[in-house]
């Protein structure tokens, strides 16, 4: 039964190279063969034999009759057509790394060219001025996380486009850390810059622990309607996450933080009401929520607890 299952498979094989062969023989010769000549000249045959190796190893999985059509790939391993992705969200990227913020996935996956609409994490991390690291970790919309180190990675651990965004797939890790819908990346460097009570840690470190989202920067807005004169109003503000001092610090009753110009800044604890760390562009961000951000300390280099 097996010799013959794997008989079937081959036969497979290579009636798809010869069909393909075939059909491109005859479109050339009868000079309608646009698509199929095109198919070859443009893949190559070690594509097409590339794309075959592909389908047989799908028949692992899928019966024959829904041997390797668009609908078994893309609704069984969770891929879909570049032209449903939504560009236009965002995912968060954060920890050491130069540029912290958000990334739109159309930077990540910008519209590539035939064969591949992928890219390899390493990839990635290099477009984004990650140099030397010790894990990056996908978070998901669900609450999944995954971190891997840098020994794990290779060229086929890649971003592949998904319904909710992006999703991180390595055929050589095993299929539970293939993590769908991501909406954050958290890179841990090997540099530890950060000085907290006398021992060197990173804003990715901390990031990887506890942490805490904040309302910042209230703002009370108004509109007169033209219409009907009347003035209504709303509030605006940003919500931060990051690393909340109280446990990354411990009990204080002042904090003496120092930036990277050598300033030290003397913060009482009644300042520091739900006061956490970020990673901002320059560097780490001590936020405090209650205060505008004048007073906050910003390229933080180094904490005291007093």
């Amino acid at each position: 039964m097996g010799d013959d299952l794997k008989k079937n498979r081959l036969f497979t094989i290579a009636g798809i190279v010869v069909a393909v062969a075939a059909i491109g023989c005859t479109g050339y010769v009868l000079g309608k063969g646009t698509l199929p000549v095109g198919v070859v000249s443009h893949f190559g045959p070690a594509f097409l034999l590339e794309e075959a190796q592909t389908m047989y190893e799908c028949a692992e999985c899928h019966e024959a009759e829904a041997f390797h059509d668009c609908t078994t790939c893309h609704d069984d391993h969770g891929a879909v057509e570049l032209l449903e992705v939504p560009f236009f969200n965002m995912v968060a990227f954060t920890g050491d790394v130069p540029n912290p913020g958000f990334i739109r996935l159309n930077d990540i996956l910008p519209y590539r060219e035939q064969p591949h609409t992928q890219l390899v994490v390493e990839e990635f991390l290099a477009e984004q001025g990650v140099k030397d690291f010790e894990s990056v970790t996908f978070a998901s919309n669900d609450g999944g996380y995954v971190t891997i180190a840098p020994a794990d990675l290779n060229e086929r651990a890649l971003l592949l486009p998904y319904a909710d965004g992006i999703r991180f797939a390595s055929e050589d890790l095993h299929v539970s850390t293939w993590l769908k819908g991501i909406t954050r990346i958290i890179v841990v460097g090997a540099e530890k810059p950060l000085t907290i009570n006398g021992e060197a840690t990173s804003i990715g470190r901390l990031l990887m622990g506890p942490t805490q989202a904040v309302t910042v920067q209230q703002t009370d807005v108004m509109f007169v309607s033209e219409e009907d004169g009347q003035t209504r109003t709303a509030k605006t503000a940003y919500r931060l996450e990051g690393a909340p001092v109280d446990i990354v610090v411990g009990p204080f009753e002042t904090l003496l933080v120092t930036n990277a110009s050598g300033e030290t800044v003397e913060v009482p604890a009644a300042d520091a009401n739900n006061a956490i760390l970020v990673a901002e562009r320059g560097g780490v961000t001590l936020v405090l929520p209650d205060f505008g951000r004048g007073r906050w300390v910003e390229k933080v280099v180094e904490i005291e607890a007093r």
